[in-house]
């Protein structure tokens, strides 16, 4: 018998889990470690809703995401706004709409408008309970980017499930080094910009998780997921106790039927890795190999130092 959904992707007719919705899973990251593709991964689950990148806590209010004298609009300039602003627009819309036309992507951003006050958790909480009995996934490295944003999230959803997702710190670098570099022009600030963020936001979800149950968290090299996808699936899905028969899975590793694997219906969506956007296929990646760094970032000694101990730890 074929199940009835609802234009979200919520089967018709499901009991919710107890009052309100069931707990989150949020995937913990640095930029370029393959989240983008992880959540659309997990997204393939029938009994989970993966949101594109929401930024629920890179800005305490929504004002402070949308607003002209807003946190976002002092940190940003208008265009890159616009694509950061587009991932929860896009979640608005769809499980608002079922549809993620430029109509009802501005009807997602008035909707925003008409609620400056609303801290952003609470637009998280709205979705959430909208998709509910489905567990809903996100993932938005803002949030691993400063000690109160990770801080938030976890008092937020306290009984939150976590994936630490890793990546090899060179591969990482050379990823990043490519990123935003319309806005980033000067080399060197790139070059140190990611070796920090590599660095701090492992150590930050290193140390906030470290606080928590075992339970409640996991953590996954980024390659091995990618490369060996059915058993990571199935090893995540165990954690979560959801099924993974073959049929499941099976319907999982398309991660180009994710309803945000594209850039929308008229183009000028994003939401996460803009690369992943123009092809959502899963593909193998090749061993990233020892941790050698490339001596043309001319990184201090001590930054090379600590990022190759702290790869160690995360297995590499």
């Amino acid at each position: 018998m074929t199940e009835t959904v609802s234009a979200a992707g919520v089967p018709q007719g499901a009991e919710p889990v107890g009052a309100g919705h069931p707990d989150p899973l949020f995937i913990l990251s640095p930029p370029r470690s393959f989240s983008t593709i992880t959540l659309a991964l997990l997204a393939g689950h029938p009994r989970i809703f993966g949101f594109p990148e929401m930024l629920v806590f890179a800005n305490d209010t929504v004002g402070d995401l949308v607003g002209e004298d807003g946190t976002e609009a002092e940190r940003f300039p208008p265009a890159y706004r616009k694509t950061r602003l587009s991932g929860v627009c896009r979640a608005l819309a769809q499980v608002h709409e079922g549809e993620q036309t430029a109509d009802a992507i501005a009807r997602a951003e008035e909707w925003l408008r008409e609620r400056p006050d609303w801290p952003m958790p609470r637009v998280l909480d709205h979705l959430l309970e909208l998709v509910s009995p489905l567990i809903g996934v996100e993932k938005t490295p803002d949030t691993v980017a400063t000690d109160e944003s990770l801080d938030q999230c976890l008092r937020s959803y306290p009984n939150a499930r976590y994936i630490h997702l890793t990546r090899h710190p060179v591969t990482t670098q050379r990823s990043m080094h490519s990123q935003n570099q319309q806005y980033l022009t000067h080399r060197k600030v790139r070059v140190v910009g990611a070796a920090s963020s590599w660095y701090l936001s492992h150590r930050r979800i290193m140390r906030a998780l470290g606080e928590l149950p075992q339970r409640q968290w996991m953590r996954i090299r980024g390659e091995d997921l990618v490369n060996e996808p059915r058993l990571w699936l199935r090893r995540i899905l165990d954690w979560l106790e959801l099924d993974d028969d073959e049929a499941v899975l099976d319907r999982m590793v398309h991660p180009e039927s994710w309803p945000f694997a594209n850039n929308g219906p008229e183009g000028g969506l994003f939401g996460g890795d803009h690369k992943f956007f123009t092809a959502p296929e899963l593909r193998p990646v090749p061993d990233p190999g020892p941790v050698e760094f490339d001596p043309e970032w001319d990184l201090p000694d001590e930054m090379y130092r600590r990022m190759a101990a702290l790869a160690r730890e995360l297995g590499y």
